[in-house]
Parts: C-alpha cells; sequence; structure tokens
C-alpha cells in the first residue's frame, strides 16, 4: 500500500464504526482513485456491522458495477472462519438477511496459505525483497509462516504465553468476548469485571489495588515494532467514536484456536449483561450461551438485549421459556418484543385472544403496541378505527404506518389503499417497501391503472431487484398476441442482464465447473458427449427460439454467435451445434479454434475433451491441451491431470493438480481423490491428503471423512481433529467413544463440546444414560442445562441470579 501510483489516497474507514464510516461515505461518494481497506472484513459486512451491514454491501457492489466514478480499490482481509460465515448460503424457509453481502463477496476470495512452500518464498524474496518488514519475515518465519510472522505473531504470542495473570485475563476476557459475541472494541468496566473470573484462587487472593493497571499496561506494551495484545483507543475531540481496548487480530486469531474449547467464567457473562451496550453483540453472546447450554446465562442475555430494542433476542428468550414450558414468562417476554416493535410476536399474542373473543384485551394489547411505535400495531388500530368510523384517527395512525420501514407493513398498508382505490397512496407504499414482492405488485398495479410502457418500466425495475417474474410474463404475453418485435426486444433487456451478471460471475471465479450444471441422460452414459455449459436463460432461450420462428434461423444463429464471441459457453455450444447441422463443419472448427486461441474456457476444454477421446490424438497433445485448458480455469481439465497422474502412480502430482483446484475453490477432484484412496485401503494417504486441504475448507472435508470411517478408525482421525482446535471434533469423538464402552472419556469429551457450541452430543448422552440415574444427575442437566462452571444446574434457575464470587475460576 506504501506504493500506491500517484494520485492515489488509502482509506481505512472506523469512525463512528467501521461499517457506519463506510455506509456514510458510500452515500457521500467514494473518490476516484480511492484504494478503500478493509481489514477484519466482518466488521462491514454480515452480523458484526450491525443494521447497516446489506447497506454497505449493496453500496460496494453499486460502486464495482458503475465504472462511470473512475477507478477505486476494494481489498479485505478476513480470517477463514468468518469467510465462511459471511459466505453461507440461505437457509432454506428462513430470511436471508445477507443476500447482498454474499452477492458481493462470491467468488472474489483469493485464499492465503497458513505456509508457504519452498518455491512460493524463492518467488517473494525476488519481488519483495527491497520490503524490509517481508525480508525480515522470509529470514525469521518457521515453517514458510511468513503472513502470521509479519503480522507480529511471535512477538505477540511470546508476550501472551508468559504474561502474568492478571495480564492473561484482562487478554482472554477480550478473547471470549470477540469470538464468542464479536465485540470488538471492549470497556474498561467490562474487563475489569470479567477477568477477575479468569483467576485462580491464589491469584484473585494476591491481587493489588491496581492489578488492572498494571494489567493494561503489560497488554499494550508494544514489541518488535508491532502495537501491544490490548490496544487502547480514544475517540478523537469533536468526534462520535467510543472510548474503550481493542485485542489484535492476531490474538484473536489465536484466542478462536486456543480457547475453543473453553467456556467462560461466570464473571464473564454477568460483565457481558452488565457493561456490554451494543445489542447484537449482547444477543450474540446470548445465542453463545444457550449453544453451550448455559442457558441461565442466555437468558439473562436475552433479557439485556430485549431491554437493548433487539426483537430478535426477545423472540430466542421467548422460545427459550416455551421450551421449559413457562408461558407466562414466555407471554412476558412476547408482549416486550412486540412493544419494542416486533410484528410476528405482536400476531402471536394477539391470534388466541381473538381466537377467544377477548376483544378488549386484544385492543389494549393494539394500543399499547402502536403508541410504542409497533408498525404492525399501528396499521391493526387505524384498520379498526375505520371500521368503527372514527377516521380522523384512523388517518392519523394510517400516517404513522405509513412511515415505517417495515416492508411487510407497507405491503399490507398499499393492499388496502389498493382495495379502496387510493392507487397513487397504493404505489407509494409499494415504492416505500422498495423490496422484490413490492415492486412485483407496482407491476399489477400498473397493470390497472397504468399505460404500456408504465407497466414495462415497474417490470424493468422488478427485474432489476431479482423479481423477473413480471418482465416474463410481459414478453411471453407479447409474443402470444404476435408482437414478436416487443417480445424481442424485453427478451433481449432480459438477456442483457442476465449476461452482465453471468460475466461477474465469471471475472470471480478461479476456476470453472462446467458439469455443475443440468445433464441429459445420454451425457452420463456416453463420456464421449458434453454436458451442456452453462450460461443459458430462460430470456435467452425463448429469444433464440423467437427470432428462429419470425425471422428465421439465421437471426437467431446470429444472437447465439454475438452471445458465443462475447464468452457465454452455452450460446457458443449451440453455434457450434448449429453450424455442424449445417454442413459447415470447417466453419465450426475455425470457431473454435479463434475461441480458444482467445483463451475462451469452454474452447479450450472442448479441444482438450475430442482430444482425450480420439484414440489417434498422441499422449503429449492431450497433455498439453489439458494444461491450456487448466490455464484457462476449467476445473474439469485439473480433474482429469489429477486422474491420469494418479492412474501412472504419480501421486504427489494428483495431489498437487487436486490441491491446485480446491486452493481455487473447487474441491470436487481432491474430495474425490480422497475418497478413492479411502476405498483402495490407502487410510494415512487418504488422511494425510485431507490434512492438506486449504484452511477454508479443511475443517469439513475432514469432518465429512471422519463421519464415514469405522469405529477405531474414525478415532485416530478425530483426536487429532481435536489437538488441532476444531469445533465439530469432541462432539463425534464422544459418540465414538461412548459407543466402545469407554464412558469416562466419552463424557469428558461431550462436555468440551459442549464448551465448544455443540451441545448436542452432552444432551445426547444424557439421554442414554438417565435410565441408570440414581442421584438423577442426568436428568437434571437434561431438564435445566449446565451453569457456567459446566455442572447440572439447580431446577427452576435459569435467570442467571446464583452467579458465583468474582473469583470463580474459567473451565478450561
Amino acid at each position: 500500500m506504501a506504493e500506491l501510483p500517484a494520485g492515489w489516497r488509502l482509506w481505512h474507514p472506523l469512525d463512528p464504526s467501521p461499517a457506519q464510516a463506510l455506509a456514510n461515505a458510500l452515500c457521500e461518494g467514494i473518490a476516484p482513485r480511492t484504494a478503500i481497506w478493509l481489514n477484519e472484513l466482518q466488521r462491514y459486512l454480515g452480523e458484526q456491522a450491525g443494521p447497516c451491514a446489506e447497506q454497505v454491501a449493496a453500496g460496494l457492489r453499486e460502486l464495482l458495477q458503475d465504472g462511470s466514478g473512475g477507478p477505486v480499490l476494494i481489498l479485505g482481509t478476513v480470517w477463514p472462519e468468518f469467510w465462511t460465515i459471511l459466505t453461507a448460503p440461505a437457509t432454506p424457509g428462513r430470511p436471508d438477511r445477507y443476500a447482498q453481502t454474499r452477492a458481493l463477496l462470491e467468488g472474489s476470495a483469493v485464499h492465503v496459505p497458513g505456509s508457504f512452500k519452498a518455491q512460493d518464498l524463492e518467488d517473494a524474496r525476488t519481488v519483495g525483497g527491497h520490503d524490509p518488514r517481508l525480508a525480515s519475515a522470509l529470514t525469521h518465519a518457521a515453517d514458510g509462516r511468513i503472513t502470521q510472522y509479519m503480522a507480529g505473531a511471535h512477538a505477540m504470542l511470546e508476550r501472551y504465553r508468559i504474561a502474568p495473570p492478571t495480564a492473561r485475563a484482562v487478554i482472554n476476557a477480550a478473547m471470549d468476548a470477540s469470538r464468542l459475541g464479536g465485540a470488538s472494541l471492549l470497556p474498561l468496566e467490562f474487563l475489569e469485571a470479567a477477568a477477575e473470573g479468569y483467576l485462580s484462587d491464589d491469584a484473585y487472593d494476591a491481587l493489588g489495588e491496581g492489578w488492572l493497571q498494571d494489567a493494561l499496561d503489560y497488554t499494550q506494551q508494544p514489541s518488535k515494532g508491532v502495537r501491544g495484545l490490548l490496544s487502547r483507543v480514544r475517540p478523537r475531540p469533536g468526534g462520535s467514536g467510543q472510548a474503550g481496548y481493542r485485542l489484535t487480530d492476531y490474538m484473536d486469531h489465536i484466542g478462536r484456536t486456543e480457547r475453543r474449547f473453553a467456556a467462560p467464567p461466570t464473571s464473564f457473562w454477568q460483565a457481558a449483561k452488565d457493561h456490554l451496550s451494543e445489542p447484537p453483540i449482547v444477543r450474540a453472546l446470548g445465542e453463545a450461551a444457550e449453544s453451550r447450554w448455559r442457558d441461565a446465562e442466555a437468558a439473562g442475555l436475552y433479557q439485556r438485549a430485549l431491554d437493548l430494542g433487539d426483537v430478535q433476542a426477545g423472540q430466542h428468550l421467548a422460545s427459550l421459556w416455551q421450551d421449559r414450558q413457562r408461558a407466562n414468562d414466555a407471554h412476558r417476554v412476547q408482549e416486550q418484543t412486540a412493544l419494542a416493535g416486533d410484528g410476528e410476536s405482536l400476531e402471536d399474542l394477539l391470534m388466541p385472544l381473538l381466537e377467544q373473543e377477548r376483544y378488549q384485551q386484544a385492543e389494549q394489547l393494539v394500543r399499547k403496541a402502536a403508541d410504542r411505535g409497533n408498525p404492525t400495531a399501528q396499521l391493526h388500530l387505524a384498520r379498526a378505527l375505520r371500521l368503527e368510523g372514527t377516521t380522523e384517527e384512523a388517518a392519523r395512525w394510517f400516517a404513522e404506518a405509513a412511515r415505517c420501514s417495515d416492508p411487510d407493513t407497507l405491503r399490507a398498508f398499499a393492499g388496502d389503499l389498493r382495495g379502496q382505490d387510493d392507487l397513487d397512496g397504493a404505489r407509494a407504499m409499494l415504492r416505500a417497501a422498495g423490496d422484490r414482492r413490492a415492486l412485483a405488485e407496482l407491476v399489477a398495479l400498473a397493470a390497472v391503472s397504468g399505460s404500456a410502457a408504465e407497466v414495462e418500466q415497474a417490470a424493468r425495475e422488478a427485474f432489476a431487484a431479482g423479481e423477473a417474474t413480471p418482465l416474463k410474463n410481459l414478453a411471453e404475453q407479447a409474443e402470444a398476441e404476435g408482437r414478436s418485435t416487443d417480445a424481442a426486444r424485453l427478451y433481449r433487456d432480459a438477456v442483457s442482464v442476465y449476461e452482465r451478471r453471468r460475466r461477474q460471475r465469471a471475472a470471480g471465479m478461479d476456476l470453472i465447473d462446467f458439469e455443475s450444471g443440468p445433464r441429459s441422460l445420454v451425457d452420463h452414459i456416453d463420456p464421449t458427449v458434453l454436458p451442456m455449459p452453462p450460461g443459458e436463460s430462460w430470456a435467452l432461450r425463448q429469444l433464440i427460439a423467437l427470432l428462429d420462428n419470425t425471422q428465421g434461423p439465421s437471426a437467431g444463429g446470429a444472437v447465439l454467435e454475438e452471445l458465443a464471441r462475447a464468452g457465454n459457453p452455452w450460446a457458443l455450444e449451440r453455434w457450434l451445434r448449429r453450424l455442424r447441422e449445417r454442413g459447415q463443419a470447417p466453419e465450426a472448427d475455425a470457431l473454435l479454434d479463434s475461441e480458444a486461441s482467445r483463451a475462451n474456457p469452454w474452447a479450450l476444454w472442448v479441444k482438450a475433451h475430442r482430444a482425450l477421446h480420439d484414440a489417434q490424438a498422441p499422449d503429449n497433445l492431450c497433455h498439453a491441451l489439458l494444461e491450456r485448458a487448466v490455464a484457462g480455469r476449467v476445473g474439469q481439465a485439473v480433474r482429469v491431470l489429477m486422474n491420469r497422474a494418479e492412474q501412472s502412480g504419480l501421486a504427489d502430482e494428483a495431489d498437487q493438480w487436486a490441491l491446485h483446484a480446491a486452493t481455487r475453490g473447487y474441491t470436487a477432484p481432491l474430495w474425490e481423490l480422497i475418497r478413492d484412496r479411502e476405498k483402495a485401503g490407502r487410510l494415512e494417504a487418504a488422511e494425510q491428503l485431507a490434512w492438506r486441504t486449504p484452511t477454508s475448507q479443511r475443517s469439513w472435508m475432514l469432518r465429512r471423512l471422519a463421519q464415514l470411517r469405522a469405529d477405531q478408525q474414525a478415532v485416530s482421525l478425530l483426536r487429532r481433529a481435536y489437538d488441532e482446535a476444531l469445533a465439530w471434533a469432541p462432539g463425534l469423538l464422544a459418540a465414538r467413544l461412548e459407543a466402545s464402552g469407554l464412558f469416562m472419556e466419552a463424557e469428558h469429551f461431550a462436555r468440551l463440546a459442549a464448551n465448544a457450541g455443540d451441545r448436542g452430543a452432552l444432551r445426547e448422552l444424557a439421554a442414554d444414560r438417565k435410565g441408570d440415574d440414581p442421584d438423577r444427575q442426568w436428568h437434571a442437566l437434561l431438564e435445566n442445562g449446565l451453569t457456567a462452571e459446566g455442572s447440572a444446574a439447580p431446577h427452576g434457575d435459569l435467570l442467571g441470579s446464583r452467579l458465583r464470587p468474582a473469583a470463580a475460576t474459567a473451565s478450561g
């Protein structure tokens, strides 16, 4: 970054918060030639970024897609565990809260290995010898771990290892707050209250008056040019930032590994409840406590977050009370959640009241929630008042509901207005809602009262927001009515959008998987037949058919050729097929050669595939074509080279090809190679290869391998996975050990699993053992969960009021 070209500036958004600073700048406009440095990307996107996360993601996507503002570089860094969270697919049946974040990051990863190989290090010496920090790392870093060395890893880790008990306690509290709640800036009061529980009894008894300041002085001391383990953050005069202490990135990473199986002490949960005030962080800590079966701590934290206005925390807490069959507590929390603005909780409360004809209570609840600003309640109240004829008060509440930002409420209000023939008002509400469903409803509204041009414009807006049905229906209607020119124009418009999205996806891909699309039966039966590549859309398919039918095959062919040369592999395949069907095989071959010379991935793969299934093609030609296809980012070519090497007994070469693909996000060949070695009885070779998987993908691959293995074979793998701090390992290990009759060891690992956030393993073990439970400890555990210390919680003690003295020690 020190060598940015002339005229460029480096900007690292931080104040008032990283995400808010970036959101503000995106609204105001980013100056050309700005390099935006997003260190710790999770602070700008996803759950940790808070309510403006999707605004930031959408703004960055728009900035990247709009080339009118001049060049901008956006560069972020993130640890693999956060990347996995940020790019996780949406859960079916649940709201997709971070669709913009996932779309922004799709295909954009550059994975940095945990350690660099000899050739990589030599290349770094060649191109980076002028950088003194890199030169020092290349000289002193062990095992090729230059990234960690440059982050000050060695110096920081050494200071952490030799830290006095009080300093280590403060650091551990900060580590737990970050790994469990995403808290990056911690107030002094929290650190003081939380740290005491991390001290042993002797260390706690020996505390002096200035123990906290001494601990902080130690943690802030820089070493070898690297900032301290814990840095003090001071807001600038007149700024809106907050004071506090921030754990350095590398120590945060260390905490997520070394403390993965350690549950925080009681003092930590209590300090979080007393001194943390950011609702998403408090709620996240409640979720962490619940996943560790510390339900009393979870209840207290959820209540704190709800008191701060977080309705999701209220939903979690109501569910927790319902699971414990405490209906009164669940009802109380639901009412507080509804009064905090949650429409779903309000509906859950209203339904039984209306079914029991308790209309007065229902009205009181609705009025109370409306007064507190719940838009669902405001709309309900407005409707009821209108029916009663109290039009002036109804109008006031309708106006309140109209000012909300809840899409569901605004769409419902739009439906009311449409029923009253207030189409302009309905349009205004739908535009205020602004989501896909609202924009689709705008199309239907335009069809009732607007011109054809207005309907088309509304359909285009909906299509831009991701709702394709209205535009598709318009094009198909025009085609059915014989308005082929209009239909072709609409199809072309849709094709242009799909093509822009396809190019964006392709630009971010390290390897292209041409087998991920639909395949016909003949594709599976005949290996010489290539499956249709991706690139097809309903708009493209129907446009070609329309042009063929109305203007002749040459018109459809012209579009196919145009899109083929623009890189659409489906169009290229269809165009080559047409040329051959016309008897123009030389022209087809010339086009294929031309596209291959331009490094078109599909053309390169077709040529390699043909050579592989041509008995006359020499082996060196096949190999050369496959390597060209690999250079063109064709994943299947990597897989073929891997298989050829494995079949030739060149295991190391096969490994390299499989790892080459996995490093670029294409893991199917690597998993295929591991499974083939497993089936051949080469278990050690399979496991060694699995451990070499890139960091971001290693965990799930090892877990999958362990689940497929027989008991004893799995146990050794699971023990190593536990030693490497893979969070799922203790739970699977507990189940295998219990099945083998190693009951004490099974319980030990089940409790470690609970500490790591997998309460299922211990719950299953308790359920299996409750039949032989003379002191009813397993029954108590099933009924009440765990205390912070890990013992069975007392019956009825779920409010977290049983907190231990401050000197309670942390388990683990």
